[in-house]
């Protein structure tokens, strides 16, 4: 195999694989608008439990003071 041969080889074996990634990458955020959601429910949760602890300890303290 010449060096053109291997360098022409090599060039095609590249934008193989990088047009792979762009496919699975591609394939990957398919469903962002899904995993957006998801996430948005989850922060909702979080932000609600924590909260939910604060005004606890806010109504325990006061009940402490009083």
């Amino acid at each position: 195999m010449t060096l053109l041969q291997k360098r022409k080889l090599r060039i095609l074996i590249k934008r193989t694989i990088r047009n792979d990634k762009k496919q699975k990458l591609y394939l990957l955020n398919l469903h962002w608008l899904k995993i957006r959601k998801q996430k948005e429910r989850r922060r909702k949760r979080t932000f609600l439990k924590l909260w939910r602890l604060k005004q606890l300890k806010f109504l325990k303290a006061a009940l402490k003071a009083a």
